[in-house]
């Protein structure tokens, strides 16, 4: 439906954002005031017979309190939905509130830096304004308060970021417009249409949420990305539009001239078909943060490994947007003002989050791979999301690409993604990269789907691995549970081709600017240990930490001389057996710095949180050991970024798990048993006691590997693989 339309629909639904919608942004939310004018023009229109009405604001409900008494005929929704207000009684929508007050602080202190910012506390969010920050300080605020945020929702799994107008709030997932209006469809009659009118990103949850019948307009002096088929430049435009609608539906025949309204096209939009069908559509679970938001673009060895592919191919990356909506799944294409990358994203639809993600990938897929059965459950409502998803990218990737496209699926999220696109009838090449490791036939039969999976999986003219420990689990499962047939397919199909990281970057940002002069001033001439991990059950991190007691224990001379500094990001905190991990852990360096520790050294420094790359870079080039020691990992990108990080004269030493994808290329680093302590110790006092020529020897074999099995050599390698198989 067009927007000429709406004064002839009997019934009608409108939603009205307030702040740069129906009055101009104030310098803070208190500062906007809904005139006389503005009230009564809604009014008018809320009266209007067959209409359904509401504000819906992002302002925290005290901010709006005033809004019932003014708009008597409308609903108000604040703080995007979380509060309703109906014939004058509030409610609250969000079932659970969540635990804000570390945010807040965390907020606060950064915005007491900064004259000017202002912190909203809101019932389900927290908001960060830096409107009336000065211009020279605004990067500085805004990469501030990225870093706090994106270190936050790592362990917060039931919130999400919201990048607003010179501001960053970070809510509840439940508390969005989009939510927000289907509440108010609730109170309309069934198939009602809708009208939603808003200028912000919050606005695009409402727009996102609109049918064919419905009309979104956003609010907006120049042309942006957005969900809305039309837009008006500006509070004032938007006046005359309600206007105009409250006469035409009284059928008073107002002229539309002077209205200003003008279609947003579909490139605007981001509709898929806009550009030329992409001829290499890579596809992954969540997409990489490439729109840097103030700060330097943080590339992860995956992004810098395709980025040149991209460059030659005019590639997209396909892959969900990190939130939740219903209905969910339509896509939506970004262009990248800086990037090569075209990026298509979509929503999961409402319990998808729980049962596809957290669930089947998390608590089945993921410890079935790394091999803890004792951890894996099946539940068979989670295959089912599993399978519905995976049907949805297939879909996603037809509507954005044609059937000869080359599309590339990454890991274990999207293992049926082929079958489903050969159903659909595609015939261009289909790779698919497996990322984790796959373990052993006896431990993969425990899935009750199991021979399905790998039926799947031969759909694929390629599929990658890590090494060939991995292939040859995956080769023996397909032949066991298939036939010989399968089995032979398996062979030509299957590769290891292992995945690397940008070298040359790591070791400019080792070396580059001011050395981590703090972490030197800490170590006071001692030597450093140090691990990096996700803090994951498979990277065997007590077990690390239990061997570094061990070490003291048994080699009493490195007391005092010896400090272990463990960074463990925060991930996936929703999940039960991650949260009793940290609670482990935690226990454990309580323990051995209680047991060990003196006025003047602390043995273990355990930092619970996420470093930029340079960072790490400058941590890894101090560090005289690196304790790389997962129980399984896939590969493991640690061992290769310390390796690029070493001062080549005097390079540290490596002590490698030998259920890490890595060690069958690094064999020159100290392989060891993770799950033998005592050896684990020997190890670590073998590789502080190391000679100069040993360590310079073995990292020199290990350097030819890292800067050999480059990120750019993994795509290059993977891509000749999939062409000679296709």
């Amino acid at each position: 439906m067009d927007w000429e339309s709406l004064p002839n629909c009997p019934q009608l639904v409108v939603a009205l954002d307030l702040d740069g919608t129906l009055i101009p942004h104030a310098p803070t939310p208190a500062d906007a005031r809904v005139d006389g004018d503005t009230a009564a023009i809604v009014e008018a229109l809320a009266q209007s017979p067959g209409v359904t009405l509401a504000i819906v604001t992002g302002r925290k409900r005290e901010l709006v309190e005033d809004l019932p008494a003014r708009f008597p005929s409308a609903r108000i929704a604040a703080e995007h939905g979380a509060w309703r207000c109906e014939n004058g009684v509030w409610e609250l929508a969000v079932p659970a509130v969540p635990p804000l007050d570390e945010l807040d602080r965390a907020l606060t202190s950064l915005a007491a830096m900064h004259p000017g910012a202002l912190v909203e506390r809101k019932t389900c969010s927290v908001c960060l304004h830096w409107r009336l920050v000065a211009t020279t300080e605004r990067e500085a605020i805004e990469s501030a308060t990225d870093a706090i945020a994106e270190e936050w929702l790592e362990t917060h799994k039931d919130m999400e970021r919201l990048p607003c107008v010179e501001a960053l709030e970070i809510r509840h997932h439940d508390a969005h417009k989009g939510r927000a209006l289907a509440w108010l469809r609730s109170r309309a009659i069934a198939g009602t249409p809708a009208l939603a009118v808003g200028d912000d990103t919050s606005d695009e949850d409402m727009f996102a949420s609109l049918g064919a019948d419905d009309v979104g307009i956003v609010v907006a002096r120049e042309a942006r990305r957005t969900e809305a088929r039309y837009r008006l430049p500006d509070p004032s435009a938007v006046h005359r539009f309600v206007h105009w609608l409250v006469d035409a539906r009284a059928r008073r025949h107002p002229s539309v001239q002077e209205l200003a309204i003008a279609p947003t096209g579909p490139i605007a939009r981001g509709l898929p078909g806009a550009p030329a069908t992409p001829p290499l559509v890579v596809v992954s679970n969540r997409l990489p943060n490439l729109e840097p938001t103030g700060r330097t673009k943080e590339v992860g060895g995956l992004v810098s490994a395709l980025l040149p592919m991209f460059s030659e191919t005019s590639g997209m990356w396909l892959g969900w947007s990190g939130l939740e909506r219903d209905p969910g799944l339509r896509v939506r294409v970004q262009h990248g003002e800086r990037d090569a990358i075209v990026r298509a994203e979509f929503d999961y639809p409402t319990s998808w989050r729980k049962r596809f993600y957290a669930g089947f990938c998390n608590q089945s897929l993921w410890p079935l791979l790394h091999d803890f059965v004792g951890r894996v459950r099946y539940v068979d409502d989670e295959w089912a999301c599993y399978g519905d998803a995976n049907r949805a990218y297939a879909a996603a990737i037809s509507q954005i690409s044609a059937p000869d496209a080359e599309v590339w699926v990454q890991d274990f999220h999207l293992a049926l993604v082929g079958r489903e696109l050969r159903r659909g009838g595609h015939h261009g090449r289909l790779g698919f990269y497996l990322h984790v490791p796959f373990p052993p036939r006896d431990s993969w039969e425990t899935m009750p789907w199991s021979d399905e999976v790998l039926a799947a999986l031969l759909d694929y003219d390629l599929v990658g691995v890590q090494c060939e420990r991995w292939r040859d689990n995956l080769v023996a499962s397909v032949h066991g549970a298939l036939g010989r047939d399968a089995g032979a397919r398996a062979e030509q199909r299957v590769r290891a081709i292992p995945v690397g990281i940008d070298p040359d970057r790591i070791a400019s940002s080792a070396t580059a600017g001011n050395a981590r002069r703090d972490v030197y001033d800490m170590l006071n001439g001692r030597r450093l240990i140090l691990g990096v991990d996700r803090l994951d059950y498979s990277k065997g991190i007590p077990e690390r930490l239990e061997a570094f007691a061990r070490m003291l224990e048994l080699f009493p001379a490195w007391r005092g001389k010896v400090s272990f500094i463990q960074i463990s990001v925060p991930t996936r905190s929703d999940v039960a057996d991650y949260a009793e991990m940290r609670s482990r852990v935690e226990s454990l360096v309580g323990r051995i710095n209680g047991a060990y520790g003196e006025a003047d050294w602390t043995p273990v420094r355990y930092l619970y949180r996420s470093y930029d790359q340079e960072t790490l870079a400058k941590l890894y080039r101090a560090a005289a050991v690196a304790l790389v020691t997962p129980l399984r990992d896939g590969l493991n990108l640690v061992a290769k970024e310390y390796v690029a990080a070493q001062d080549g004269n005097d390079p540290g030493v490596l002590v490698l798990s030998k259920f890490a994808g890595a060690a069958e290329r690094l064999g020159d680093a100290l392989v060891t048993n993770p799950y033998h302590v005592d050896g684990v110790a020997a190890d670590l006092d073998r590789a502080l006691r190391m000679a100069r020529d040993e360590r310079v020897r073995r990292w020199t074999a290990m350097r030819d590997v890292v800067w050999t099995d480059s990120a750019t050599a993994w795509a290059q390698r993977f891509r000749a693989a999939l062409h000679d198989a296709g």
